[in-house]
């Protein structure tokens, strides 16, 4: 499973889940788009835990969410890259 949960011209934020079955958020910047080495100023939340990165590149990171079997019910997930924040609800409501 693939979705696009941001796209513009700088970031693209998706949430993933691949043949191992492990939910991650994937980040993706243009070469001229924000570094995303820069700890402080990337941030990913999930349910109010923070999530380990792993940092690719200065223009891809992927936050680990966990095994997607475990993230039955109401997810919130928060996304933070310089100046962009955005938030999203996921599951039963």
């Amino acid at each position: 499973m693939r979705e696009t949960l941001h796209q513009d011209p700088h970031l693209t934020v998706t949430l993933t889940i691949e043949d191992d079955d492990i939910a991650r958020v994937v980040l993706e910047s243009p070469d001229d788009g924000p570094d995303l080495t820069v700890p402080d100023e990337v941030v990913v939340v999930a349910d109010g835990q923070g999530c380990p990165l792993t940092i690719d590149s200065p223009n891809r990171a992927v936050a680990i969410l966990g095994p997607a079997h475990q993230l039955q019910g109401p997810l919130t997930l928060m996304v933070r890259v310089f100046e962009f924040f955005e938030g999203w609800e996921f599951g039963d409501e």
